[in-house]
């Protein structure tokens, strides 16, 4: 069912244009907003009970398909959660301005839409928080589309819907709390560490597989095992290794901003591929249901 659910939504995800009402973000801000409301994210709360409130939505959808759904209830609930949890429309319209802008040679337009792909973080360090100044829009875009696809589907690929929500519902705190400098920020940050800490290394290994495996895989070696880079830093550094611009993409690059983003999101299209071929094998041998 996992393999179906993920080959169903990937290609519905590509056809229909999503309303906010079918994006995980409304339901993750309106869940924040109800912990406001009770005040149980003030700046005394514990790291403890934040990560709890995190996880709670989580349980609460494993709970009801254990007790309430059978297998194929469970099978639609879940194909519409992950529809919910993947993608992210706004990425996708910042991505196509950008293309426009790069077009028509408008560079400052193209800064500006970098600035809004963002990338919250003011130091660099193990808490799940990087330096982002100095990266390109390709590899910010890299990043994000690892957030909102290869990510998701890897956390529904271990633990179901519920997986994908925990996911999401956490990232989407951090990103609030980073912004508004919430006290929580630090632990929000340290919790993100440890929800990325091995889907980003299994994706920056799909990157080199699908990449240039020769370039990108001592980049891999010398962070996969370390526990002080940032998954945005490690995600992108090997990215760039698998999917150097060749000499005519690098001249082209100077005169269109978009020839390394397009190239990027290829590669990112190609690592979901990847993924989709790993979860059917492990479907065909039985480890996955």
């Amino acid at each position: 069912m996992i393999l179906m659910s993920l080959l169903l939504v990937l290609s519905l995800e590509r056809l229909i244009t999503k309303t906010p009402v079918w994006h995980i973000e409304r339901y993750a801000v309106a869940y924040q907003n109800w912990l406001y409301e009770r005040k149980w994210l003030e700046e005394g709360t514990s790291s403890v009970a934040f990560y709890l409130y995190m996880l709670l939505p989580a349980l609460i959808i494993g709970l009801i398909e254990h007790w309430l759904f059978g297998a194929f209830l469970t099978f639609i609930e879940q194909s519409v959660i992950l529809f919910l949890c993947i993608g992210c429309p706004v990425l996708r319209a910042t991505y196509k301005c950008f293309l426009n802008a790069a077009d028509r040679g408008d560079l400052q337009a193209c800064s500006m839409y970098t600035d809004e792909l963002g990338h919250c973080g003011s130091e660099r360090a193990s808490d799940g928080t990087a330096l982002a100044e100095g990266k390109s829009f390709g590899q910010h875009l890299t990043w994000l589309n690892y957030q909102h696809y290869a990510a998701v589907m890897l956390w529904f690929i271990a633990f179901g819907a519920p997986g994908a929500v925990f996911y999401c519902f956490s990232r989407s705190a951090t990103e609030r709390f980073c912004a508004s400098q919430h006290p929580l920020s630090m632990s929000a940050g340290k919790l993100m560490y440890a929800l990325d800490f091995i889907p980003v290394r299994i994706t920056a290994f799909g990157m080199l597989m699908m990449g240039h495996f020769s370039r990108a895989l001592p980049e891999w070696l010398k962070h996969a095992f370390s526990l002080n880079v940032s998954a945005y830093d490690l995600l992108t550094q090997v990215s760039s290794k698998a999917e150097m611009l060749t000499p005519e993409e690098y001249e082209a690059q100077s005169e269109n901003a978009a020839v390394e983003p397009k190239v990027l999101v290829k590669l990112a299209k190609r690592n979901v591929i990847f993924l989709l071929v790993i979860t059917s094998a492990l479907t065909v041998i039985g480890t996955l249901a």
